[in-house]
């Protein structure tokens, strides 16, 4: 795309889809999909002062930064899916950074956005599909090094989340960042394939953010998720604080976080050869032990 034409073929986009609702990223005109954003300082504790992040800023460098530590740095090397890549931020980083790129986005308006975005830098490396993500599946687009689930598993129902993590697991070759809500109540009990989880629902809305097709998600707690993930196979799973997203880790709850970024690396199981193991894997507890029956 000619740079004279950016602004233009931008504000087509704009009349034709709306304006853009999180994804603000630089164009090679030096403008911006929303705008140029001032940065705010702040005083340290230690009096010092720095320049504060974008939230969207923020979880962009921790994600990227998980990648490049777990994989080696070379992102040229890598094959990664976005999932409900929304206006296709994380997805067009990773392309730029050189790594071959699949986004999937339910909303034909939000993937107008990315491809208009993609185009205006010449990206030939990502490419973009119209699909619910509950169709994820290794024959449809194949497997990848990382497998990107940002800001989506919390808004799916039981029992949709659990295939939906089977699913991930199914498409990933190394890693999956699972950047998710997270309940501090066990309220309710969801049975899938012989085994039980625990977390509350949480009421949906339609709108550019919100689900599609269901009324209510299911919010796991964090050992549910950790159960989950290696239950479907990852061989270990992580969470990740550093890069810190003061943003949206601001302590609530009674000191708590209830998003937060969670990693799962497909490996082989290691077999102890130093002492004796039976085999059989410790279930991470519920704290406190959950009071829920199934309804």
């Amino acid at each position: 795309m000619n740079p004279s034409d950016i602004a233009q073929h931008r504000q087509a986009i704009i009349d034709r889809h709306g304006e853009w609702t999180n994804h603000n990223l630089k164009l090679p005109d030096g403008s911006y999909t929303i705008g140029p954003e001032l940065p705010k300082v702040i005083t340290l504790p230690d009096g010092s002062q720095t320049q504060e992040k974008s939230n969207v800023e923020a979880k962009l460098q921790r994600f990227l930064q998980a990648i490049a530590d777990q994989c080696g740095g070379d992102f040229s090397n890598l094959r990664v899916l976005d999932l409900a890549c929304l206006e296709g931020l994380y997805g067009l980083e990773l392309a730029m950074q050189g790594a071959q790129v699949v986004g999937i986005e339910g909303r034909e308006n939000n993937l107008a956005k990315a491809r208009f975005t993609a185009e205006a830098w010449g990206l030939g490396n990502i490419e973009f599909f119209c699909d619910d993500v509950r169709h994820l599946n290794p024959e449809t687009y194949g497997t990848f090094d990382v497998v990107l689930c940002l800001g989506i598993f919390y808004h799916l129902d039981a029992p949709d989340i659990f295939k939906f993590m089977e699913d991930i697991h199914r498409v990933t070759r190394q890693m999956a960042i699972v950047d998710t809500h997270v309940s501090f109540s066990a309220d309710r009990a969801y049975d899938y394939e012989g085994r039980t989880y625990y977390g509350r629902d949480y009421g949906e809305d339609h709108t550019a953010w919100g689900s599609i097709g269901n009324e209510k998600s299911a919010w796991l707690t964090r050992a549910s998720l950790f159960e989950l993930m290696v239950d479907v196979g990852f061989t270990s799973v992580y969470e990740c604080h550093q890069p810190l997203v003061m943003k949206f880790e601001t302590l609530r709850h009674n000191g708590r976080v209830d998003r937060s970024t969670f990693i799962g690396r497909k490996g082989q199981p290691v077999a102890l050869k130093s002492t004796t193991s039976s085999g059989t894997r410790e279930r991470f507890p519920e704290v406190p032990a959950p009071e829920a029956t199934t309804p």
